[in-house]
C-alpha cells in the first residue's frame, strides 16, 4: 500500500467530537484528511479530487451516508473509491443496505483506533491491486501489442522477400524484428520485477552499493559498448540498507536511460551522499543529454496505477517499478534537471535496518 503521507482521507461526520477524533487518529498514523459536517459537502469534497478512502455516518442532515453512497456509485469519477461505514446503527438492515450501496465496510460506534486503522489499510490494498490489475491489463494489451505486432510484420515480410530481394533488405527486416522481440522480453521482464516487488517479503540489510553498481554495469555491458558511454564513480559510497537485487534494478534503470538519452558519447556521474540527518543517502546518476522541462519531470515517475494515463516516452513503466521499488524500502525518488543541463535522476535508501509492520504503520529502525 502507498505510505500514509501520500493518502487523503475523506470524514463525512455530522457529530463534532467524532469528526475531530477520526481525523485525529488518522493525521496521528501519517494519513492526510479532509472533514465534512454532511453527505453534500463530502460529495463535494470527493469531487474536488485527490480523495483516496471515505468514511462517513448514515445519520447526517441535508445529504445522508445512504445517499452519498448512491451519489458516489453514480459517478463515473468517484465509484471506485472505498467507503467505509462508521454508524451507532447496529441493525443488519442498515448493514446490508449500506453494502448493496457500494460500502466497502461497514464499523460501529464507539469504535476503536486499531478497528479504524485495519479496516483502512485492508480497503486501500484492495483498492491498490484492483488498479494494478487494470494498469497490469493496459500494459499488456499497449505495450506488448505494439513491439509484438512490428515482431509478426518484419517476420513476415521477410519470409515472403526470400529469394527475391537483397540480403541488406532481409538484414533489415530480421534486424527490427530482434529489435522487437528484445523489447518484448524487456517488459516481460519488467512486469515479472514488479509482481515480486509486490509480492516478496524481504529483510533490508546492509548493502555494498559497490557490488550493485558492478552487476548493474555488467547488466548493461553491450548498451555501454553501443553508446561508447563513460561512467565516473566515487571511491566510496555511504552507508545504506535495502534489498541488493530491487537496487540494482534501480541502478540498471537509470544508466541505461542516461545511456539513451544522454547524447552522443555521454557521459554519465554517479554518486552518493548521506543526506541532513543521517536518515536516508541518496544516490543519484547525471547524465550529459539534452534535459528535462517541469512537464516532462512531472510526468518521469507515475505510480504503476497511473501508466496508463500518464505515459513518459521511453521511460514510463521502468521508472513507476524504480518509484515502487524506492518506497517499498522506505524511501523515494526523484530527478532534478532543466532543458540543456542534462539529468540527474536519484533515489534514497534508509540507513538503518527496517522492522516491516502491516501498513499503514510507517516502519522504524532496529536499534
Amino acid at each position: 500500500m502507498n505510505s500514509p503521507k501520500n493518502t487523503t482521507i475523506l470524514v463525512v461526520e455530522d457529530d463534532e467530537p467524532v469528526r475531530q477524533t477520526l481525523a485525529d487518529i488518522l493525521e496521528m498514523n501519517g494519513f492526510r484528511t479532509l472533514v465534512a459536517a454532511d453527505g453534500l459537502q463530502g460529495l463535494s469534497a470527493a469531487k474536488a479530487g485527490g480523495v483516496s478512502l471515505i468514511i462517513t455516518d448514515i445519520a447526517m442532515p441535508v445529504m445522508n451516508g445512504f445517499e452519498l453512497l448512491e451519489a458516489l456509485r453514480a459517478d463515473p469519477q468517484l465509484r471506485s473509491i472505498p467507503v467505509i461505514v462508521i454508524s451507532a446503527k447496529v441493525d443488519r438492515a442498515a448493514a446490508r443496505r449500506g453494502m448493496e450501496l457500494g460500502a466497502d465496510d461497514f464499523i460501529t460506534k464507539p469504535f476503536s483506533e486499531d478497528e479504524v486503522i485495519h479496516s483502512i489499510a485492508t480497503r486501500l490494498e484492495k483498492k491498490e491491486l484492483l488498479d494494478e490489475l487494470d494498469a497490469f491489463a493496459h500494459t499488456v494489451a499497449h505495450d506488448l501489442k505494439n513491439p509484438l505486432c512490428t515482431l509478426n510484420g518484419r517476420i513476415e515480410l521477410a519470409t515472403m522477400m526470400v529469394g527475391k530481394t537483397d540480403d541488406t533488405t532481409l538484414r533489415h527486416h530480421l534486424a527490427e524484428a530482434a529489435t522487437s522481440a528484445s523489447r518484448l522480453s524487456n517488459i516481460i521482464d519488467e512486469l515479472l520485477v514488479l509482481a515480486g516487488v509486490r509480492r516478496q517479503a524481504i529483510l533490508q540489510r546492509p548493502i555494498d552499493m559497490a557490488a550493485v553498481v558492478a552487476e548493474a554495469q555488467d547488466r548493461l555491458e553491450n548498451l555501454l559498448q553501443r553508446h561508447s558511454g563513460n561512467i565516473r564513480k566515487p571511491e566510496t559510497w555511504p552507508v545504506s540498507v535495502g534489498h541488493a537485487p530491487w537496487v540494482v534494478e534501480i541502478w540498471t534503470n537509470f544508466i541505461s536511460n542516461a545511456l539513451k538519452y544522454g547524447g552522443s558519447d555521454p557521459q554519465i556521474t554517479l554518486g552518493g551522499e548521506t543526506t541532513p540527518g543521517g536518515q536516508f543517502a541518496r544516490f543519484w546518476v547525471q547524465d550529459s543529454g539534452a534535459g528535462l522541462d517541469a512537464e516532462a519531470q512531472e510526468k518521469m515517475f507515475v505510480p504503476f496505477t497511473q501508466i496508463s494515463a500518464v505515459r513518459a516516452s521511453g521511460h514510463g513503466l521502468g521508472l513507476s517499478i524504480v518509484r515502487r521499488i524506492a518506497e517499498k524500502l522506505g524511501g523515494k525518488v526523484g530527478v532534478i534537471s532543466s532543458p540543456g543541463a542534462g539529468a540527474r535522476f536519484w533515489f534514497e535508501l534508509t540507513t538503518c535496518a527496517k522492522v516491516q509492520s502491516r501498513p499503514p504503520f510507517l516502519p522504524s529502525c532496529i536499534s
